[in-house]
């Protein structure tokens, strides 16, 4: 009888171990004080992050919860049951700036607990780097970016990479594959991974990149399209703007089916400056972004951009290169942070020890050192109140960068303005997707509007010619005129006009008056009766 008492008290303290041991698959319950200083995950304290999508995720642990709201910057964003040991809201946002979230818990007794605020940091900004020479030392944190890419599907962190500076912030995994199964595998390992967005085929228009043809880049988004699980895509990046890439992205764009392009979440440009003439040039780059992005009306990530070219040349050594990238890189970011379409920028780094095209380096391959354009990088696009790494090296501009003053610095080019009798003919050079032309002619060389100098305009419609020619009639004879062309666009509804062209003048011709010839009176008709 002992013997069985002793059996059973063992057993009853052996189940009651079991039922006092906690779950190692179930988070205990928190009470609502514990619950208010940590239920929320991401974004972390004071973290840095890349913009577009966000999550913000916590733990639901918190006992008799009948709902959870979420508030981003003191709006609503969702209200949502519980489900689950970690749940998630998703909002959208591309304000470069500090933001805070904090997520209500609605108990069954109609009571409700809110959890301590939670302020994080947006930027668009980051980098591309690889794991051969460009990523071996240099901090992220040096240049205060977000998110990154390494043209791979792996992140530093997953393939153990030695640099592991990389390993808190947001990586971006890019597709590259010929066959349904590498995409497969891809696209599994990403979500997995729980990463938001991939990158699609880098360069497909180039055959030592990803080298796809237009219709086969469309089999291969298709496949990707089925594969995607939770990922946000984007597309293609070719070798230049997309407006300007007519025997590629042109028929791999119209090919697609309308569900194609909607699982396109946003257009990755990708896109060199290859020659810099003064402000202008960076904002024409502008304005090619704007274009992009009012034809196909997505989201834009620039992917790959800095000033560099294999005939010009942009060395370090020579103090105008490095001025023009500088002056380059303020004006273009500027305008990048300014515009809510573009999501994400990463600029390429070039090795500032190349002569080519070394000025377009923002830092040192062996030594990880920012140059003076990498401290300007890193001086921009940081939200105010973050504890950002700063430098001394001058990075503000005044320049205007908003879309009508983009349009306004695109050039018209008059080839030719020849007089003749009461009319001269002109001639002036096509502006890629302009709307139509205006022709101004006066006989004041300023164009004064004082009605003596019969100041005028000639409207023309917009031809597919690389020529536009005509004439311009009803004209004073042996008048010197002036004549200057510009294009307008039509953006959104809106026109705008681009840069005057130069001024050029021709002289009408003069009319040579011919006298009437005398006739001599009869000696019979002038004599008097």
């Amino acid at each position: 009888m002992k013997h069985i008492t002793s059996f059973l008290l063992a057993v009853a303290l052996l189940v009651s171990s079991i039922t006092l041991m906690p779950s190692n698959n179930v988070k205990a319950a928190r009470n609502a004080e514990q619950w208010k200083s940590s239920a929320i995950v991401s974004p972390e304290e004071g973290k840095l992050i890349g913009a577009g999508y966000i999550d913000v995720k916590w733990n639901n642990d918190l006992e008799n919860v009948k709902s959870y709201s979420v508030y981003v910057d003191g709006a609503l964003k969702k209200t949502v049951t519980p489900s689950g040991e970690t749940m998630k809201v998703e909002f959208y946002t591309t304000a470069v700036k500090s933001h805070n979230a904090k997520i209500t818990a609605t108990l069954d007794d109609g009571t409700t607990v809110t959890t301590n605020t939670r302020t994080f940091y947006v930027t668009k900004k980051g980098v591309c780097v690889n794991e051969k020479d460009m990523g071996t030392v240099v901090d992220p944190a040096s240049m205060n970016i977000g998110w990154y890419y390494n043209w791979g599907y792996r992140s530093f962190k997953d393939m153990g990479f030695k640099n592991k500076k990389f390993n808190n912030v947001e990586f971006v995994p890019m597709i590259w594959g010929d066959n349904p199964k590498s995409i497969e595998d891809r696209c599994t390992y990403a979500n997995k991974k729980e990463y938001k967005y991939l990158l699609s085929y880098n360069e497909p228009d180039l055959t030592w990149e990803s080298d796809q043809t237009p219709t086969a880049m469309i089999n291969r988004w298709r496949e990707t399209i089925s594969y995607k699980g939770s990922l946000r895509l984007g597309s293609p990046a070719t070798e230049t703007f997309q407006i300007n890439s007519d025997k590629w992205w042109t028929p791999f764009w119209n090919g697609l089916s309308a569900s194609d392009k909607s699982n396109m979440t946003f257009i990755a440009v990708h896109a060199y400056q290859h020659y810099y003439n003064n402000k202008e040039t960076a904002l024409q780059y502008l304005h090619a972004i704007d274009e992009i992005y009012y034809k196909y009306r997505k989201p834009i990530w620039i992917t790959e951009f800095a000033v560099a070219d294999s005939g010009n040349k942009f060395s370090p050594s020579n103090s105008k290169h490095v001025a023009q990238v500088q002056e380059f890189m303020k004006i273009v970011l500027k305008g990048l942070n300014e515009r809510s379409y573009v999501e994400r920028y990463a600029w390429f780094d070039f090795n500032p020890k190349d002569d080519q095209t070394g000025a377009s380096g923002i830092f040192d391959y062996d030594t990880g050192k920012l140059t003076k354009l990498g401290e300007i990088y890193a001086n921009i696009g940081n939200p105010v109140g973050y504890n950002a790494k700063t430098y001394s090296t001058a990075y503000t501009t005044t320049q205007n960068t908003s879309l009508g003053t983009c349009v306004s610095a695109v050039p018209t080019t008059i080839y030719s303005l020849i007089g003749k009798k009461k009319t001269f003919s002109y001639s002036f050079k096509k502006v890629d997707r302009a709307a139509g032309y205006q022709l101004q002619y006066s006989l004041n060389k300023k164009f004064s509007t004082k009605k003596k100098y019969k100041t005028k305009y000639k409207n023309l419609s917009a031809k597919n010619t690389t020529t536009i020619s005509g004439s311009v009639t009803k004209l004073q004879n042996n008048k010197r005129y002036y004549a200057r062309a510009r294009a307008y666009k039509v953006i959104n509804g809106k026109k705008y006009y681009c840069k005057w062209s130069s001024v050029v003048t021709a002289k009408t011709k003069k009319v040579k008056v011919k006298k009437a010839k005398k006739t001599k009176k009869s000696k019979k008709t002038s004599k008097k009766k």
